[in-house]
């Protein structure tokens, strides 16, 4: 008999510190507290003030500026 791993939970963190962010790494912006882009990261300023995102299902690139509130969350296991 086969074994099923059930999927383990996940929760979400949010990225106070955009340095901390690379390349490459999938995250969800939070724009205006209430419209949420995923995606991967594209680039980011040195200082992580602002970030490009590639949207997942095709939506395209985007600009992010942490002075407008904007958060950024990432999955954690």
């Amino acid at each position: 008999m086969a074994r099923t791993t059930a999927p383990q939970p996940s929760s979400t963190k949010v990225v106070a510190d955009w340095t901390a962010l690379i390349p490459g790494d999938f995250v969800t912006v939070l724009e205006s507290y209430t419209v949420r882009h995923s995606g991967w990261i594209d680039d980011l300023t040195e200082d992580g003030r602002i970030l490009w995102l590639v949207r997942a299902f095709g939506g395209g690139r985007r600009m992010f500026f942490r002075e407008n509130g904007d958060i950024v969350t990432v999955e954690v296991p």
